[in-house]
């Protein structure tokens, strides 16, 4: 599942830049969330997550980092706060799925323009969007939403 967004042509005559690309995939009762967008300041930032509904703990828990290669998850959270930093190793599993999500993100959606620094939405995605975004048709918000209003930096909110 795919949720992309851009920049608004009508502000930079521009109509391929990545304003934020969300990807989301199930496995088995854990929910991965990996995303590029733009944080603010003229800086792009990563997210990824895992999320799941823990029975002994009665909520909703997960990890997270800000870094799509990263060797140990830097936050847990449970419900809407973050409850530690555990600093915990990344399982094999784990590395694997989001490994396998973000050259899904460069593989499949975006690419990198080294000349003018910037990152691109491909012409074929861009052919998509309506009202500067897209989505795939499986596409569904719960635990996105919930993800990007409580605990990462990208500017894309979901308020729907």
């Amino acid at each position: 599942m795919y949720y992309i967004s851009r920049v608004d042509p009508s502000e930079t005559g521009e109509k391929n830049l990545l304003q934020n690309i969300i990807l989301k995939k199930k496995h088995g009762v854990i929910t991965y969330i990996s995303s590029i967008g733009y944080g603010g300041g003229g800086v792009f930032e990563e997210f990824c997550g895992k999320f799941f509904w823990d029975d002994e703990e009665e909520g909703l828990v997960g990890y997270f980092t800000s870094q799509h290669d990263p060797d140990e998850w830097e936050t847990k959270t449970f419900e809407d706060e973050e409850v530690d930093q555990p600093f915990e190793s990344i399982s094999e599993d784990d590395r694997g799925i989001i490994s396998q999500m973000t050259q899904e993100i460069w593989n499949n959606f975006i690419i990198f323009d080294e000349n003018t620094d910037t990152r691109l939405i491909k012409d074929e995605i861009v052919s998509q969007i309506d009202n500067n975004l897209t989505h795939s048709d499986d596409w569904d918000v719960d635990v996105v939403d919930f993800v990007s209003n409580n605990f990462w930096g990208l500017t894309l909110k979901f308020d729907w």
